[in-house]
């Protein structure tokens, strides 16, 4: 998949790349989102700035996305396969 990413936090113009990902498989009790539509929340701004002297990455690699909607297009052990399909909005999606 494509996705803009960052590894370390800073500016925008010195730590955001583009660049193809492996396309994650959900785990137990997890849905994968297609999404469709994604927002630009000043929270992603702030997090990847690393606001008020956060420089701490909860993961080694952030997709910056809080808010968004899409489709669940595969799904982990301990969830019904009829989700797929399902049109669903996330939230703190960077938070994993």
């Amino acid at each position: 998949m494509q996705a803009a990413f960052y590894t370390r936090k800073g500016p925008a113009a010195e730590v955001l790349q583009v660049g193809e990902l492996d396309v994650p498989e959900p785990s137990v009790g997890e849905v994968r989102v297609r999404i469709k539509v994604s927002a630009v929340n000043p929270s992603d701004t702030k997090n990847r700035g690393g606001h008020r002297g956060n420089n701490s990455m909860p993961f080694t690699l952030i997709i910056p996305h809080q808010d968004g909607s899409g489709v669940i297009d595969a799904v982990g052990e301990g969830v019904s396969p009829e989700r797929i399909g399902e049109r669903v909005w996330v939230y703190e999606a960077t938070l994993g």
